[in-house]
């Protein structure tokens, strides 16, 4: 009797790729996600405005209030204070903000990306449609890690269109309503490498969601564990001094973008004291991978040999 021919890779690849975008959740995010995008960055024309006067003028009134309630309640003071340090500026200033904003875009597609790998990994397993899949595609290792690089690959490639969407309509708000000046090659390589980080982040993350849902074989129980594994590990590490405290995930994030380097203590102004210490205890993108991995290595290997050791039913 003739042994079922197995699918190709490439079919199969097209296969897995049809059944992940095949819920109407997908398709629906895949048609508002650019919509939201519009709307985060054309948002910033309205939330700024080109003609700072009225601010600094707002500012001056709080130097002089400031100044009599010196005068008035003897509070102390000093010679560099001026009504700079009381204007709040309305434009937007690209150089500066564009980085917060792109680091806010990544966060919110790293938080969907775990639930987008729960979702692929967990879905199958639900209904049990994942018995058939595998009858299909009888080599386990294969099904496995086609759905595990579909589902990062995917992820990385929203993000990276999300950042290529965002950024024109940044630029456009700092050209209509705030300030462009400073945009060299040093902020262009800056803002590339923080999109790059932010793509790999959000590919990690989804891995993760999807190694969680492969793991426990259920959407529901892998979104519990999920939250209880990522808030339980902060807690382990919130305990272990200054630097481990920030591997929880939120530190984690940050670390990879954050877009301005770290100053090493051997290089800083700053001797001693516990304020000294707090200053230059953040990670730097480098460790915030570190600790991704840390998060992501045990929990795709325990996946993994699920899929590979244990009965399917």
């Amino acid at each position: 009797m003739a042994r079922p021919r197995r699918p190709s890779w490439r079919r199969l690849a097209v296969a897995e790729l049809h059944r992940i975008l095949a819920p109407r959740a997908a398709r629906r995010t895949a048609v508002l996600l650019p919509v939201a995008v519009l709307v985060f960055g054309l948002s910033k024309l309205l939330l700024h405005d080109a003609d700072a006067s009225g601010a600094w003028r707002r500012a001056e009134e709080r130097f002089r209030q400031f100044q009599s309630d010196v005068v008035e309640f003897g509070l102390p003071t000093s010679p560099g204070v001026g009504p700079r340090q009381f204007f709040d500026d309305p434009r937007y200033v690209m150089e500066t903000l564009s980085f917060a904003d792109l680091r806010t875009l990544v966060t919110a597609l790293a938080a969907g990306a775990v639930l987008f790998g729960i979702f692929s990994g967990g879905t199958d397993w639900s209904s049990r449609v994942m018995l058939t899949l595998a009858a299909a595609e009888p080599r386990r290792a294969r099904l496995f890690a086609t759905r595990a690089l579909l589902v990062t690959g995917l992820s990385a490639a929203v993000t990276a269109s999300a950042g290529a969407l965002l950024i024109p309509l940044l630029l456009l708000a700092a050209s209509l309503r705030g300030v462009t000046t400073g945009l060299d090659g040093p902020y262009w390589a800056a803002l590339t490498s923080q999109l790059l980080r932010g793509v790999v982040l959000v590919a990690l993350l989804a891995l993760l969601g999807y190694a969680l849902a492969m793991l426990t074989r259920r959407t529901s129980f892998a979104l519990a564990v999920a939250f209880l594994y990522l808030a339980g590990a902060g807690r382990v590490f919130g305990d272990r001094g200054p630097r481990l405290s920030e591997y929880d995930m939120g530190g984690l994030v940050f670390a990879v973008l954050n877009e301005k380097p770290v100053i090493p203590m051997e290089q800083s102004d700053c001797f001693a004291g516990p304020g000294c210490e707090a200053a230059h205890v953040d990670l730097t993108a480098a460790d915030g991978f570190v600790g991704m991995l840390l998060y992501l290595v045990p929990v795709l290997a325990l996946a993994l040999w699920r899929s590979l050791r244990t009965d399917l039913g």
